[in-house]
């Protein structure tokens, strides 16, 4: 039991003059709302004061009543948020396990007296019936018990055999102590059980088996550096567990490789927007265009658009389909011959338009204008290509004399040639008026039968938010709003936005255009850590990026600002300012970030340091388009050209390709097995993989290629 009368004896030292507290209140705690950096996020004051308190028992080594106290908390305000530094949110429970895991051994002693019992029910009972949710109970309830490290090893083992070896990877990791070679910013177990060598070498394996080689062969470096002699047991065979390792590492072929197709499944390759990490056995070495493919994007008329009148495409690729969408229809080519897609089948399409299914009426557009451009993206999961139609409007205007409605579709693209399986409609979330209905901000991600999709209401007031529905039922399984912000939109201006969630493992991220950035646990949609930027004042789409390796995530901020942050808990790593706008968030290889806009960057995600620019001398040498990053190689898009860079060097390996000579323009890249498509504003091109002449001078005459200032 905690002791009142000391607590009260501490009560002037750890809150503010004025504030009060109640210390035996059972009634439910008053959020308040906390602002910082341009926007608001709802906090508990209760669960912050609670906190403090137990800070002070911690200082004074009072275990008992600290622990005790942390519990209760525990209990009280598990997914309630605490401002933990200016701007920067955390979850209760992350920051008391956070504590938990840093106690002194006579600290943890006295927890692990209290808690261990439970812990110990939950793990036999879930290990014994293969129930993942229980197990994963000892984490989120019991994490620094002694049997937390028993449940990271079980969970890691369930993952790796489901082929989810990225998973595996962020349970097995937290088996190494804080104080050992790593991020330093992870929960961490305290005192595991499992050896560190044995971790080291699941790791990775981890990396070999998702088709990484440099990392795992970095991995491997540090086990041999740090465990030269440990010995163990790899692929059934007992021995020195980095030569025994090497043996793997010299055979990739070995290895399922999940980049040998490819597929460009989503903007960015994958769910975690960073790719699929393509292998380098092919050349990117564009040749002839195979075939061009035009189609209507039904863009608003010119009167409604004054920031541009092109729509921002980012296509998706499923074997020999080729799918993209304006706002309002979803078409799909056949890859072989940049026909309509199914064009061969019983029933004859003339038209590339796959939803709605031609003939289809008018759509019904905005009158007063756009904010910004319209960006379009897809997203394929398990045969089926999810999208958002519809008006592009997230906010609309005060004056808009019609209702500017969307919803999301989910198309059975590998049976049904594109029937409709399932429409959400954003009215599915529950609202506390009818004027404060919620927006999908954005195209959705699946992952088996749930989907996931960014939200937003308002107008110059807006609030941000993350839903998840069931996919076989269409209905709403949890809606999280995550702050409220305040961007400049004109009332008469109908706002389109276009925010997109990446997912790694059993987590969200949300880097939107507001500043606010978030990681959303994807069972319950409890909400980990909320950090708010400066906001992006450029266009969309808006993304995070996700680094599996390094732990971190890297976001937009301000017009030309890219920001690193711990995924653990959602600190700053570190903040690098560029030349010019950034647009697009491209890619991490190795440990090296790439990043576009009017120019090409490549930053260490360790350090923040630009390791080498590529900056645009003159407007028509500008980026134009997503680009991509295919093994070693980035391909940039200007108006006329597709320049190819080395990734570690930023030189350049051939000669740009003449865009204008292959009759088409710089726009966003995908790649086929048939080839590198090129999606400009309503036209696409499949070029050749092969063809073309090197440059052995390695000259680029179009780009300043002096050394970054530091």
């Amino acid at each position: 039991m905690i002791d009142t009368r000391r607590l009260r004896q501490l009560i002037r030292t750890i809150v503010p003059l004025g504030v009060t507290i109640s210390i035996a209140s059972a009634q439910a705690p008053t959020s308040t709302p906390t602002a910082a950096a341009g926007a608001t996020v709802t906090t508990d004051p209760a669960a912050s004061q609670k906190l403090r308190l137990a800070r002070a028992y911690l200082a004074q080594e009072n275990w008992s009543d600290a622990i005790s106290l942390l519990r209760r908390t525990l209990d009280d305000h598990a997914d309630d948020l605490v401002e933990s530094a200016p701007g920067r949110f955390q979850s209760t429970s992350l920051i008391i396990n956070q504590l938990l895991v840093r106690l002194p051994p006579a600290g943890l002693a006295v927890y692990r007296g209290q808690v261990d019992a439970q812990a110990r029910r939950w793990w036999e009972t879930g290990r014994s019936q293969s129930d993942r949710a229980q197990v994963q109970r000892v984490l989120d309830r019991a994490y620094a018990s002694r049997f937390g490290d028993d449940a990271l090893w079980w969970l890691g083992e369930q993952a790796w055999h489901a082929d989810q070896p990225q998973l595996a990877l962020e349970y097995w990791r937290q088996l190494i102590s804080a104080d050992s070679n790593g991020p330093q910013h992870d929960l961490r177990y305290p005192d595991s059980q499992f050896s560190e060598p044995t971790v080291r070498t699941r790791i990775v394996l981890c990396h070999l088996l998702a088709g990484d080689q440099s990392e795992a062969r970095r991995e491997w470096a540090v086990l041999k550096r740090q465990f030269p002699a440990a010995e163990g047991l790899v692929g059934g065979e007992q021995g020195v567990l980095v030569e025994l390792l090497q043996k793997w590492l010299t055979r990739p072929t070995a290895w399922h490789r999940p980049g040998a197709s490819f597929t460009h499944e989503t903007l960015g390759g994958t769910t975690d927007r960073n790719g699929r990490g393509q292998p380098t056995a092919l050349p990117i070495d564009p040749g002839a265009p195979i075939w061009h493919a035009g189609f209507s994007t039904h863009n608003p008329p010119p009167a409604a658009l004054q920031t541009g009148g092109q729509t921002d495409l980012h296509p998706a690729v499923l074997g020999d389909l080729l799918f993209a969408a304006d706002a309002f229809r979803i078409h799909a080519w056949d890859l072989r011959t940049g026909h309509p897609a199914w064009s061969k089948s019983g029933r004859q399409h003339t038209s590339t338009q796959l939803y709605p299914p031609p003939p289809s009426g008018s759509p019904v557009r905005a009158a007063r204008p756009l904010s910004a451009r319209v960006v379009t993206s897809l997203h394929v999961d398990q045969g089926r290509l999810l999208a958002r139609v519809g008006s592009p409007v997230t906010g609309q205007a005060e004056q808009e004399p019609r209702p500017l409605d969307h919803e999301i579709v989910i198309l059975d693209i590998t049976h049904q040639e594109g029937r409709l399986l399932m429409h959400i409609s954003p009215r599915a979330i529950p609202v506390d008026s009818p004027q404060t209905t919620w927006s999908f901000d954005g195209s959705p991600l699946a992952n088996g039968n749930l989907l996931f999709v960014a939200t937003r209401r308002g107008h110059q007031q807006v609030e941000v938010g993350l839903a998840c529905f069931d996919i076989s039922s269409g209905q709403l399984v949890w809606h999280r709003p995550l702050a409220a912000a305040m961007p400049l939109a004109d009332r008469s201006t109908n706002v389109v936005t276009h925010n997109l969630l990446a997912q790694t493992g059993d987590s969200l991220f949300y880097a939107g255009d507001t500043g606010v950035v978030a990681r959303v646990d994807v069972r319950h949609g409890s909400i980990d850590w909320i950090t708010l930027l400066e906001r992006p004042n450029n266009t969309g789409p808006f993304l995070p990026l996700v680094d599996i390796n390094s732990h971190r995530i890297l976001a937009r901020s301000s017009n030309d600002t890219v920001v690193a942050l711990h995924a653990g808990n959602g600190t700053p790593a570190w903040r690098q300012q560029l030349n010019g706008p950034v647009r697009h968030l491209l890619a991490v290889r190795g440990r090296y970030a790439i990043v576009s806009g009017y120019s090409l960057y490549c930053i260490d995600m360790m350090s923040g340091d630009i390791a080498w620019q590529r900056i645009a001398r003159r407007k028509r040498h500008r980026g134009q388009g997503r680009g991509l990053v295919v093994g070693e190689t980035v391909c940039f898009p200007t108006t006329d050209r597709l320049h190819l860079f080395d990734l570690r060097t930023g030189q350049p390996t051939r000669q740009p390709v003449r865009l204008d000579e292959r009759n088409c323009q710089g726009g966003n890249l995908a790649l086929s097995d048939h080839g590198l498509l090129v999606f400009s504003h309503n036209r696409v091109t499949l070029l050749g993989h092969l063809g073309g002449r090197r440059d052995a001078s390695g000259n680029q005459p179009e780009f300043d290629t002096t050394p970054p200032t530091r």
